[in-house]
């Protein structure tokens, strides 16, 4: 069994020679470290009135707190984390790239290869993380010597792409947890030098690999991932997306990234978003007609809605409506759901007494019926808990269990609101897979 942690793996010779591969910066890593960061406790929502309650139980639909694909995507990072616990390298170097050749993905399009290079850096990522956040390593756990066994894997799988996936994100995900997540300017020094550092090294890294050259979505991916460590990151910004979803049309994610990265506070502005929006559109209108343009928009909207000022809202609401006729299962209409019901609630209140943009809070409100009423069959609580924070911005500051009841809650009383009238004058109303039964009293 694989001793990520263990003080006794790290020798002088083993120090020496990742040392030589490493920037020296990532030694401050194996220091004392000091750091003060607090974690937001999101407030819940209120039960509301016992009237309102009794409105809601009139509401029968199924509540999914545990999807197939939750299971799935569960299932595949555990089985890389095996893996790599057991030192079964091979195994994993093969189904890494067997899953992103294939562009295999779980129901709802989370890359398999993605799940599994999580799974397999986890152990490490998560002691990095303890380190950090606490000030010190867990109990008898030397992290630094982790960073090293991953390190040494690219002496031993020299030619190997996935492998080097393996330690390149494992360096991307520990410079975030120095910078900290958030687009900011007020970092300290030594967690800036730190998160270049780990970025620098992950750039050395995968140079060597051209995602065209291996026909790599997961290459092209970790390439994007790559470009918050650049100097200048929007010259290449929108042609490496590009060039991602070329290889990868099919996948959403990466449209969603690219959307999130143009936003003023990273890298571009509202008005760059939205030409993006409406290029990428166009290269991929034969897969997803207008939802290209729904997906780019999607989490900036989320992170920053001043975004709905610059979007056009008719394009938008084409845009969700032709994603779903394409992938119309659960999870993407609880997506589109949650997002319109978010987007429309923040118009309302952003635009809906001073006259500008006026036309946005009805266009949202239609579209958001339209979701519940033509596609939304049961609720995952997940996805619009997530919608309330942004989906996987802050996810680790919550809790799962605390996250599905606030989307639980949340959810039902958005989904009531097409159906009110009905409610307050008695009716029950039913969804089942084949549709929507309103029953009178």
């Amino acid at each position: 069994m694989m001793k990520l942690f263990s003080r006794g793996r790290a020798t002088p010779q083993s120090a020496t020679a990742v040392s030589a591969m490493a920037a020296p910066a990532l030694r401050r890593l194996g220091q004392a470290i000091t750091v003060s960061r607090q974690a937001t406790k999101p407030t819940q929502p209120s039960e509301g009135n016992s009237a309102y309650r009794d409105l809601l139980s009139r509401l029968e639909i199924p509540i999914n707190a545990s999807t197939p694909d939750q299971i799935e995507s569960e299932k595949a990072r555990d089985r890389g984390q095996y893996l790599a616990r057991q030192e079964q390298w091979d195994e994993l170097e093969d189904l890494i790239f067997t899953h992103d050749q294939n562009r295999t993905t779980t129901a709802t399009g989370t890359p398999l290869a993605e799940l599994m290079l999580f799974g397999a850096r986890s152990d490490v990522v998560r002691a990095a993380e303890h380190a950090l956040l606490h000030g010190r390593p867990a109990e008898g756990a030397d992290f630094f010597s982790g960073i090293e066994a991953l390190e040494h894997l690219l002496e031993d799988y020299p030619n190997s792409y996935p492998m080097a996936l393996v330690v390149a994100h494992m360096h991307i995900d520990i410079g975030w947890a120095w910078r900290g997540a958030a687009a900011k300017d007020d970092i300290r020094d030594v967690n800036r030098d730190a998160f270049q550092a780990h970025f620098d090294r992950a750039t050395d890294i995968l140079n060597r690999y051209c995602p065209k050259q291996y026909f790599s979505p997961a290459l092209s991916a970790a390439r994007c991932a790559l470009l918050p460590g650049s100097a200048r990151p929007l010259a290449t910004l929108c042609a490496e997306f590009e060039s991602l979803i070329s290889l990868d049309p099919l996948n959403p994610r990466h449209m969603r990234a690219l959307g999130n990265y143009l936003l003023p506070r990273w890298y571009g502005d509202f008005a760059q978003l939205d030409l993006q929006a409406r290029r990428v559109a166009a290269q991929t209108y034969d897969i997803w007609g207008a939802g290209a343009y729904a997906w780019v928009w999607f989490d900036a909207l989320l992170v920053d809605p001043n975004g709905l000022e610059m979007m056009e809202v008719d394009y938008f609401i084409d845009g969700v409506s032709d994603a779903l006729q394409r992938r119309g299962d659960q999870h993407f209409a609880n997506l589109m759901a949650a997002h319109l019901y978010r987007s429309w609630q923040r118009a309302r209140s952003q635009y809906g007494t001073d006259g500008l943009r006026e036309d946005l809070p009805p266009a949202l409100r239609v579209g958001f019926d339209m979701v519940v009423r033509e596609h939304l069959r049961e609720i995952h609580p997940l996805i619009w808990g997530h919608a309330e924070i942004g989906f996987e911005n802050t996810s680790r500051v919550i809790s799962k269990e605390r996250l599905s009841a606030k989307g639980r809650d949340v959810a039902l009383q958005a989904v009531a609101m097409p159906f009110m009238s009905g409610l307050q004058a008695g009716q029950t109303v039913h969804f089942s897979p084949d549709g929507i039964t309103q029953i009178n009293p």
